[in-house]
């Protein structure tokens, strides 16, 4: 946590001494912080902080992907099928060993993406109720979710 504090105070600095301060000069800034970073490793705290950090911008990537996918596939349930095709359905997904905290990312994830939404959390939180629009095989919908969004936020949660 100190090594993101660091970072950031790098990448604001480096926004307050340029001629232009925008969003870009930002995340120039934040890059350079974690060359430095890089550099001083050796006698900073050992947090796994650039595998942390790759692994936040490849769970965005994953999220982006999963919602433009969903956006797609929602589109084309509403445009080009019946209501016969359709197979809505409610299931279960385990989330035993998670936080309280990455199965509130999760149920936000899923609620996020266009077709399912997160209906019930468990109160002992091992599993949450989500109901797909498209989920003729629920084992496969689990599958996506847990090959998906469950591992890239694991990726970055416990490092």
């Amino acid at each position: 946590m100190r090594t993101l504090l660091l970072n950031l105070t790098i990448a604001v600095l480096w926004l307050l001494l340029s001629d232009s301060p925008d969003t870009v000069t930002f995340f120039v800034g934040f890059a350079v912080g974690m060359v430095l970073l890089a550099l001083f490793e050796p006698v900073l705290p050992k947090e796994r902080y650039h595998g942390r950090v790759l692994a936040v911008l490849r769970f965005l990537g994953v999220f982006v992907r999963e919602f433009t996918l969903a956006n797609v596939d929602l589109v084309r349930t509403v445009l080009l099928q019946s209501r016969d095709d359709l197979h809505p359905n409610l299931l279960t997904l385990d989330v035993s060993g998670m936080t309280r905290a990455e199965i509130l990312l999760l149920s936000h994830c899923i609620s996020l993406t266009p077709g399912s939404v997160t209906v019930q959390i468990e109160p002992h939180f091992r599993w949450i109720m989500v109901h797909a629009l498209s989920a003729r095989d629920p084992a496969a919908v689990r599958e996506r979710i847990n090959a998906t969004f469950r591992r890239a936020i694991l990726d970055f949660t416990r490092g």
